[in-house]
């Protein structure tokens, strides 16, 4: 039963996720959005809805050339005013749906470089020395990276930052 109800719901999605939404008016005045519009309502607008890319790759400025794309966006402006070396250019997005595909990628680097953080306080094998009186203490390099962990952390936060002040410029 559960095989049939499954098999039904799979060959169902790819026709509702090409569906139209009904924007209606009730004879009460309230609005409604619909898939399917009830028959005592007035269709004030249908709308076909699109299928949302699964990763949109942001287009940038090739580090290897340092040439732009054909169709380059404007850049971001960098908080410090200039661009910080071994960074990426992030080109302004034009729409909306660009805008919240931003957003959502800078966000997931956010997490990914604060979990690495995270991960890394641990020190590695060598990075702690001994004292003399028996104890132990951590190493210059661990230090050094732990401030690019952080550093890296950083600079995701800003360009989550920027990422939204240019999704709600475009609202």
């Amino acid at each position: 039963m559960h095989r049939v109800i499954a098999a039904v719901c799979l060959a169902v999605a790819p026709v509702v996720a090409f569906a139209a939404i009904y924007k209606v008016q009730m004879p009460d005045g309230t609005i409604l959005f619909t898939d399917s519009p009830p028959p005592n309502g007035k269709i004030l607008e249908e709308r076909e809805t699109k299928p949302t890319p699964r990763t949109a790759a942001p287009r940038s400025v090739t580090p290897a050339t340092g040439a732009a794309p054909a169709a380059a966006m404007p850049v971001l402006p960098s908080p410090a005013g200039g661009i910080p070396p071994g960074s990426t250019v992030r080109p302004i997005p034009q729409n909306l749906d660009a805008a919240n595909a931003e957003v959502t990628a800078a966000e997931r680097e956010l997490a990914v470089l604060r979990r690495k953080l995270e991960l890394g306080r641990e020190p590695l094998p060598g990075e702690r020395l001994g004292t003399a009186k028996g104890g132990s203490r951590l190493s210059p390099e661990y230090e050094s990276r732990i401030a690019e962990l952080e550093r890296e952390v950083a600079q995701a936060e800003t360009r989550v930052k920027q990422a939204y002040e240019a999704r709600n410029a475009l609202k």
